[in-house]
């Protein structure tokens, strides 16, 4: 597999992964919720891949 191939088979799963993850969907009172959810127990994991994923979609969004 070619760099380039590689390069653009990670933009499209990585833009999946945010897609999914960014889903809102609505229960049957109103309340908006996103159902599908990253979980740790180390508050600083959580706030690293918070970093990350921000980053991914920040690089991506500049990507087109």
């Amino acid at each position: 597999m070619s760099l380039a191939s590689k390069a653009q088979r990670y933009d499209v799963l990585v833009k999946a992964l945010i897609e999914l993850l960014d889903t809102v969907e609505e229960t049957d009172e109103g309340r908006e919720f996103k159902p599908t959810v990253i979980r740790s127990c180390r508050s600083d994991h959580v706030t690293k891949l918070d970093q990350i994923l921000t980053q991914l979609k920040s690089t991506l969004e500049d990507n087109g």
